[in-house]
């Protein structure tokens, strides 16, 4: 673990804010939804898209940083989400204004979750030795929407957490889309073993590469596939003059083991605080 400072936790929030800001902004260009809207409320962003996406696109990051979180402001996002049947899920930073958890609890949320964010300065970090290893790592390049989507959503598809599939198509139509992410695909014995995406934030403590989307083939999981993209992004991450990499991940997961791996630290753990609908 690192010590994080508020300042960097300011940094790393507003990365995580603007990232889902630009899901949202790039589901409704990609699919002309007029429901779809990222709300800016109390310094943070609340993704509001459509019922079948759950959390993954409708919940709120950010909330409190740097400013003091109203009840008003609650209930406005409670009303948003009930109008799709959802609870209202905040992913609330240690760092975030006192405001914040009074509030909360005052309107009757509980923790139901707890997500880590891990963080890498890029200035002093040197690759660790990759083990033997067949794979190879290259950018994406011509038709991403090809090369990327299909890929993607077969390496998500046989996760322990099962995900519609409508969600992962369009999960990683967005990363395919957005012109601030670049995708990677990893390649074992002449086929695609794996497929991640870094997207390049630039925020008031910086600029912050923030590595999402990366799943691995069923076939090729255990063979070192994700540590090779983890590393491969880094590389590209620091000659695009990010000064810190961030990677969110549910505790005790691979992700996390794997980001670990590479040098990542733990900056802090988030909880998720819930209302029903």
């Amino acid at each position: 673990m690192i010590l994080t400072g508020l300042d960097i936790a300011l940094g790393l929030e507003a990365a995580e804010a603007l990232h889902l800001q630009r899901q949202v902004e790039t589901y409704g260009r990609l699919t002309g939804a007029p429901s779809a809207r990222a709300i800016a409320t109390c310094g943070g962003i609340a993704a509001v898209t459509e019922t079948l996406f759950g959390r993954k696109l409708n919940h709120v990051t950010g909330l409190g940083m740097g400013q003091p979180v109203t009840e008003a402001a609650l209930q406005a996002l409670e009303h948003a989400y009930k109008q799709l049947g959802l609870a209202t899920e905040v992913d609330l930073c240690p760092h975030a204004d006192g405001s914040a958890l009074d509030v909360l609890a005052r309107r009757g949320y509980t923790v139901n979750g707890f997500s880590n964010t891990y963080v890498l300065p890029l200035a002093s970090w040197v690759s660790p030795d990759a083990p033997a290893s067949a794979v190879h790592v290259e950018a994406i390049t011509g038709d991403r929407q090809v090369a990327f989507v299909p890929h993607s959503v077969q390496g998500f598809s046989v996760q322990a957490d099962r995900r519609p599939v409508e969600l992962l198509e369009i999960t990683a139509r967005i990363a395919a889309d957005r012109q601030d992410t670049s995708l990677f695909v990893a390649r074992l014995e002449g086929k695609v073993a794996g497929t991640a995406g870094l997207a390049v934030l630039d925020t008031p403590a910086g600029r912050i590469a923030h590595l999402y989307i990366a799943s691995t083939l069923p076939e090729f999981r255990g063979r070192g596939a994700q540590s090779a993209l983890l590393r491969a992004r880094l590389v590209v991450a620091r000659q695009a003059g990010c000064v810190l990499a961030q990677v969110t991940a549910r505790p005790a997961n691979s992700s996390a083991r794997n980001t670990e791996r590479v040098g990542f630290r733990l900056a802090y753990t988030k909880m998720t605080f819930a209302r029903p609908a």
